[in-house]
């Protein structure tokens, strides 16, 4: 059975796409962390830390909610 590229609802393909971008967001900010530890900028590494930390877990949350609310539907579909 062949899959349509739109056999999925709009907000399935919405959500993925968040997540896509969410995820190489982190690995991004993970490289960067990385390389500021590396290179001896850890100061740097705090600063984004503190600045960043409590916004990437509320944003981890709405993305994860959006994905199981994106499945939930796309099953009663």
């Amino acid at each position: 059975m062949m899959h349509n590229p739109h056999q999925h609802g709009w907000l399935f393909r919405f959500a993925s796409k968040v997540l896509k971008y969410f995820l190489l967001g982190l690995f991004g900010l993970g490289i960067t962390c990385l390389l500021s530890i590396v290179l001896g900028a850890f100061p740097l590494f705090e600063i984004l830390i503190s600045l960043l930390g409590w916004c990437l877990v509320r944003i981890t949350v709405i993305v994860v909610c959006l994905m199981a609310t994106a499945v939930v539907i796309e099953s009663v579909r």
